[in-house]
């Protein structure tokens, strides 16, 4: 299915079962379908009511629009956090909106806390998912062409004026992540990187656990959901008119990018087009096999890009724990340190170790691609196109890999020791 069928299959099938479908229907959860069936279209869904015109010029937080591709299933429930299930559904698409109060901290996804009172989630403190609304093909490429034209700029340079913004990204989240983590992550890194473009996410079906079992689970449905996927950032790519297009990945969800990815450079290869339809791929704490990476996916997703950057850390507690249940000796692509890997054989792929950052010890050292300032500072720069010998990082294995200055404090490492 080419990009273009991909947008009007799904305005056609979401305008046909939505004028069909019976009221009683429309509570109903769709049954599990096999890729790249499309989801019924159903109401939008809202947390927080829409506020009179005073009391949006009172509101203490702003508003970020996020961009959807999922196929999980839907709950028929009418709140945003239960809206999409855990169950393999149809894929579908919409918009999000993700509240960020104004006196947020970058690299922080603020939320209710027991121990200053705080029961119930406000915008005006916390960032929110606050609604969730389906949209057809044709209504989901309108809005998010009108958002990218919007965001274009023409700013100062030492060569003269020059256009800026413009661009989108979509993340593609990991494992044990709900619909509701992966907007309130997505909204956060744009916020975050000031981007000038368009948000977009990916939430494939995960089990929303921590268990061994739903890890499994999980990693069966980060192969399911492949073709989904595939179809969803090409037709991104060719259809939204952006001047650049960057993928970030997370954990699991470089195995759910890295398959696309590798169907995509098949279809590339078929029609000989000499052009990457990617600018930055962003692989973090990748939670994917080393050597099969190396061997069988990296060969074949190099030309889909202009750059790829491969963010590790030998602090993930996560990966390691990973590796265990992966069977000890197969290293994980996201560690660092001794088992850093690294790809002399392209300029493409650059690598840089995470190891030396201060990151949240409850995220296990998993999550520094968007919890620390000093890794959000890089993917900026990244994604402005700044080369890695340009930022601010220390050169490893004679520029074949990257690491950032340490800025752990005393009290962080002798805690992280503890954890070894």
């Amino acid at each position: 299915m080419n990009s273009a069928k991909f947008f009007f299959t799904l305005a056609f099938v979401g305008a046909t079962l939505t004028g069909c479908s019976s009221a009683e229907d429309s509570k109903r959860a769709p049954r599990e379908t096999q890729s790249p069936q499309m989801s019924e279209q159903p109401e939008p869904a809202s947390a927080v009511p829409d506020a009179p015109m005073e009391a949006k010029e009172k509101q203490k937080h702003e508003t970020v629009r996020v961009f959807y591709g999922t196929d999980r299933n839907l709950t028929g429930s009418t709140h945003p956090r239960q809206f999409f299930g855990t169950r393999r559904g149809g894929l579908s698409l919409g918009f999000c909106d993700v509240s960020i109060p104004k006196n947020h901290e970058t690299g922080k996804l603020e939320s209710p806390k027991i121990w200053k009172l705080e029961f119930r989630e406000n915008p005006d403190k916390h960032v929110v998912l606050k609604s969730v609304e389906p949209a057809s093909g044709s209504d989901f490429l309108l809005q998010l062409r009108q958002t990218i034209e919007e965001s274009v700029e023409v700013e100062d340079s030492p060569n003269g004026l020059v256009r800026v913004g413009g661009e989108a990204f979509i993340f593609v989240h990991g494992f044990n992540n709900s619909f509701e983590d992966a907007a309130r992550r997505t909204a956060q890194i744009a916020y975050d990187l000031k981007f000038k473009g368009a948000p977009l996410m990916y939430s494939w079906p995960s089990q929303e656990k921590g268990s061994i079992w739903a890890y499994k689970e999980d990693g069966r449905t980060a192969q399911w959901c492949e073709e989904n996927v595939t179809l969803f950032i090409e037709a991104i790519a060719r259809e939204s008119g952006a001047r650049k297009i960057h993928l970030i990945a997370h954990s699991m969800g470089n195995r759910v990018l890295s398959r696309a990815l590798k169907n995509i450079s098949q279809k590339l290869a078929l029609t000989q087009e000499a052009e990457p339809l990617f600018n930055e791929v962003i692989l973090t704490a990748p939670d994917i096999d080393a050597q099969v990476f190396k061997d069988s996916i990296a060969p074949h997703i190099i030309q889909t890009a202009k750059r790829f950057t491969i963010y590790s850390s030998s602090e993930d507690l996560a990966l390691k724990a990973s590796r265990v249940v992966n069977s000890y000796w197969h290293q994980r692509l996201g560690e660092g340190g001794s088992y850093l890997t690294v790809f002399p054989e392209y300029k493409q792929i650059n690598v840089v170790d995470a190891s030396e950052i201060d990151t949240n010890l409850f995220a296990l050292g998993h999550s520094y691609h968007a919890d620390s300032n000093t890794v959000l500072s890089d993917v900026k720069l990244v994604f402005q196109g700044i080369p890695a010998n340009e930022r601010d990082l220390n050169s490893l294995l004679e520029n074949l890999a990257w690491k950032f200055q340490s800025n752990r404090s005393l009290l962080g490492r002798a805690i992280r020791g503890t954890f070894r």
